[in-house]
């Protein structure tokens, strides 16, 4: 946490203290940081599991109609939390085997 902050010149507030309502868009971005510390799809793929605390933000801001913008992996977080909700939501491009990780998609 500390790094964080020195990091993002700023402090960090914990996760489990973010509301929606005080917020316009909540981003997050890609990178192996979503695969790894916000689910375990990096170890277990389609059976992941999304931290509880990033799922309840996520909810959080999908009930009160604010905008929810991912890159890269991290969409992926979306499509576990909001299985079964009419969404649009898109990843990637690239179509077949040859993209590493096209079994994400």
């Amino acid at each position: 946490m500390e790094e964080s902050a020195r990091i993002s010149r700023g402090n960090v507030l914990d996760i489990t203290t973010l509301d929606a309502r005080n917020y316009d868009a909540l981003v997050i971005p890609g990178g192996f940081g979503a695969a790894k510390n916000l689910s375990d799809f990096a170890t277990k793929g389609e059976n992941m599991e999304v931290d509880k605390d990033v799922a309840k933000v996520l909810k959080d801001f999908y009930n009160h109609n604010k905008v929810i913008g991912m890159t890269c992996i991290s969409p992926i977080l979306a499509a576990k939390v909001f299985k079964g909700t009419p969404l649009c939501m898109t990843m990637g491009g690239v179509k077949g085997d040859k993209w590493p990780y096209a079994g994400a998609s």
